[in-house]
């Protein structure tokens, strides 16, 4: 009898990689009641962890919000839109993810500055997504008629019901220009006394 020994390689192929692909998602049930018998027990099958909220899940949204400045007096707070409706095919192609993503990364890194740094807020104005927030909103968004200066807020949202969201306000920025550097002149001296 003649064994076809490339059926027999496609067959092992194909049921190993089944095999993997059901034990692969077994490992991402949220209980985690087979993650012994997966990863430490007689199966010791390596398969990626993609439970991307576990264990602490995301219980808040940040927002970005900002008014200009007109002879001084404050005007309205403005949200800017960080994440945007996807198309249906942004599951396989999405290129406009781009410019949410690095805004959404500039309020994480604004964020953790103003965290490191406490009530001092002079310290975050150097940091590379607070200049990255204050350039956009400088020059990408629509500011009102002589405006001189703006200035941005982030704050966290928590949804407490469907209908009603707690606001925390955590971090406003310093009034920046809208024309020229968005850092404080002084904030390289005093950073270096």
């Amino acid at each position: 009898m003649k064994v076809n020994t490339e059926r027999v390689k496609t067959v092992a192929v194909t049921a190993s990689l089944a095999a993997w692909l059901a034990a692969t998602a077994v490992a991402q049930i949220p209980e985690q009641r087979f993650d012994n018998l997966l990863r430490r027990g007689k199966l010791r099958i390596p398969t990626p962890n993609w439970r991307f909220f576990g264990p602490n899940p995301g219980t808040k949204d940040n927002h970005l919000l900002y008014r200009d400045l007109t002879d001084g007096k404050p005007g309205e707070w403005t949200e800017v839109p960080i994440v945007h409706d996807r198309p249906w095919y942004a599951l396989a192609w999405n290129a406009r993810n781009r410019p949410p993503k690095a805004l959404f990364d500039a309020t994480q890194h604004t964020l953790a500055q103003s965290v490191a740094f406490g009530s001092q807020v002079l310290p975050v104005t150097t940091a590379s997504g607070y200049r990255l927030l204050a350039r956009y909103i400088q020059l990408h968004l629509p500011h009102a008629e002589g405006a001189s200066h703006s200035q941005f807020m982030l704050l966290h949202s928590f949804p407490t019901s469907p209908k009603d969201r707690h606001i925390d306000p955590v971090f406003v920025s310093m009034e920046f220009p809208l024309e020229g550097d968005v850092t404080p002149a002084n904030a390289a001296s005093l950073l270096a006394a």
